[in-house]
């Protein structure tokens, strides 16, 4: 501030001098002075445009690298850079004057990389000190992170994604496949600019409260074929006892052993002697009914649901159960539950002649005598109800099977209800680097059933793991490949329970009463409880794993869309979100079609296309 003062004085005293002497001085110095003022001015100006066109060439290169997306030619591509860096350029310089060019610049150890230039020709002020015009030379380049990258897209397709979201005319997964199919079309733009193999697959996996992941799997060394696991046989009683009708036919006694060899069949001990018989499994019960399997599968025992540990014989409760929904008891008599959802076939003797072929017609009369309730005496009646025995009696879906007419006296048509109830979505599709397959996949997804979020997770994990059951992905600790889970959910796990001895409706964990969603916990919380402690357990296994640089291996992302404030599924994704460098999470909680700018964000942090000159 003194400065200033003496100056402004300094200054006073020039203009009220009238000597001379500061003129002469000042008027000796002026061409000095001016020029100074004018090369600082100059240099100002200078840098002013120089940074005004970095910034306008830097936002085009982002922009057309983004672009890559929608078309891959040069001119098309040269075109958009144009009108992108013309419109960031402002008022204050003269288009005119700069000359755009756009080339992509192959790097052997980058792939493509898309380089702008802009020459600017500066007409200075400095002319009458005989400078010349200044040709402003930049450039910009933008390439992708020079890494394979593997996606997994995990969609909710509970029933309630088929409510509105917003005030959109679109329901919720309406939406999530539009901004999906984005994300897709965003990251395969990638391969345009990589120069690795397969630089892009992803995985789509809709999940209910179960998962299908395809019936053509059936037979795989990695599917239990042989009932060894030990949630294989729930619900199923395969020898009969005077109360419970017959057994399977030719049954050996489960005291004898299910497993004793690896094989199609096995040599067990009876009282006759040995005798070899086919594993009796869910499979003989759907092949009994003619029935498909439709695909989905139950959740592992405790723990391996929560882990990617392969299957292997060995350890049996690592094989996977495919899903058999039994048909639940019908209500004969007052005394019996009228709750059960899922019965499919008639419990007792049928009121038409007997058809040819009926071998085990005395068995239903045995059974329509002893396996009712008894009348007076309440559906729970004891600790186990004949209507549970009749749930439970392996030999009735063998009984239909032996009719020789039975479609004509029984239709397999179940339409919601069957051994594949509970099986509500489509089946997942591995990684691929195929548009259309990845595009269908999407497409295909219907919204139906519960919600059960670890499975949806679990399974977009197995999708990118290199070994069994899907064996696409590449080793989680190469180093030149990332691999990213996208959950979207619209809402907390559920389980459906239902007021029977079953304690729910049948689901990928079986039924309540069985008890394995409680497995590996503490006691006195409720399933859903148990459902989100699970899933924050799978969460942290996967956060877990380091790849050979030492990173995380997998990075999640999680999108609560639609969610309401308060519930519990907003927490549980935001700790299940993988973590950002500075501390923040890669959680989006979106409504509406905030979701495609959601996703958009997610494919931009994946893409990592970024600025490299």
């Amino acid at each position: 501030m003194a400065n200033d003062e003496k100056l402004a004085a300094m200054f006073r005293k020039f203009l009220r001098d009238t000597a001379g002497t500061y003129v002469m001085i000042f008027a000796l110095a002026m061409p000095a002075v001016m020029g100074v003022v004018t090369a600082a001015v100059e240099m100002s100006t200078i840098s002013r445009i120089r940074g005004q066109l970095q910034y306008a060439l830097d936002a085009s290169a982002l922009a057309t690298g983004k672009h890559l997306s929608i078309t891959t030619d040069e001119a098309e591509l040269k075109s958009y850079a144009a009108d992108f860096f013309e419109s960031n350029l402002g008022s204050a310089i003269d288009g005119q004057k700069v000359n755009l060019a756009f080339q992509f610049v192959e790097a052997p150890n980058s792939g493509k990389r898309i380089r702008l230039t802009a020459n600017y020709d500066y007409d200075p002020i400095m002319k009458f000190l005989g400078l010349d015009d200044v040709l402003l030379n930049i450039v910009s380049e933008v390439t992708a992170g020079n890494k394979t990258i593997e996606v997994a897209i995990v969609v909710d397709n509970s029933g309630s994604m088929d409510s509105y979201t917003g005030s959109t005319t679109s329901t919720r997964l309406e939406k999530a496949k539009e901004a999906a199919g984005q994300l897709v079309t965003q990251l395969l733009a990638l391969a345009n600019i990589s120069n690795k193999p397969d630089p892009v697959k992803i995985s789509v996996v809709p999940f209910g409260h179960s998962v299908n992941i395809g019936s053509s799997h059936r037979g795989d060394d990695w599917m239990d074929m042989y009932g060894w696991s030990s949630i294989h046989h729930e619900n199923i009683a395969w020898s009969g006892a005077s109360t419970r009708g017959d057994s399977w036919p030719g049954l050996t006694a489960p005291s004898s052993g299910y497993k004793g060899q690896i094989g199609g069949s096995v040599s067990n001990i009876t009282a006759s002697g040995t005798t070899t018989s086919e594993w009796l499994t869910r499979w003989s019960l759907l092949d009994a009914l003619d029935t498909n399997w439709g695909g989905c599968v139950e959740m592992r025992p405790w723990p391996y649901h929560t882990t990617d540990d392969e299957p292997s014989d060995l350890n049996a409760d690592t094989l996977f159960v495919p899903m058999f929904a039994p048909d639940e008891p019908d209500e004969e008599n007052s005394s019996e539950d009228d709750d059960y959802s899922n019965s499919y076939l008639d419990d007792y003797y049928r009121a038409y002649a007997n058809p040819d072929g009926l071998t085990y017609w005395d068995s239903y009369r045995n059974v329509d005598r002893l396996l009712k309730d008894i009348p007076g005496k309440g559906a729970n009646y004891g600790t186990y109800t004949r209507q549970q025995w009749r749930q439970d009696w392996a030999m009735k879906y063998n009984e239909d099977a032996k009719r020789s007419n039975y479609n004509s006296y029984y239709s397999r048509d179940y339409g919601d209800n069957g051994p594949n109830f509970g099986c509500t979505t489509q089946p997942l599709t591995p990684l691929s680097s195929d548009a259309t397959t990845i595009s269908d996949a999407i497409n295909a997804m219907e919204a139906g059933g519960f919600t059960n979020v670890q499975a949806g997770i679990a399974w977009g994990w197995r999708t990118l793991s290199n070994g069994k059951p899907f064996t696409e992905g590449r080793p989680y600790y190469e180093t030149e490949n990332d691999k990213y889970i996208i959950v979207l959910t619209d809402g907390n796990n559920t389980y459906p329970g239902q007021s029977t001895d079953n304690d729910s409706q049948y689901t990928s964990w079986g039924y309540e009463k069985q008890g394995r969603v409680f497995d590996g916990l503490s006691t006195g919380m409720s399933a859903v409880a148990a459902m989100n402690a699970h899933t924050a357990t799978t969460c942290n296994n996967i956060k877990a794993i380091i790849d050979g640089d030492g990173e995380a291996a997998y990075k999640i992302f999680t999108i609560a869309y639609d969610v309401s404030d308060g519930s519990s599924v907003k927490q549980l994704l935001y700790d299940c979100a993988s973590a950002k460098a500075d501390g923040s999470k890669y959680y989006f909680d979106v409504s509406g079609d905030a979701l495609l700018a959601a996703m958009q964000a997610i494919g931009n942090e994946i893409s990592d296309l970024r600025l490299s000159n």
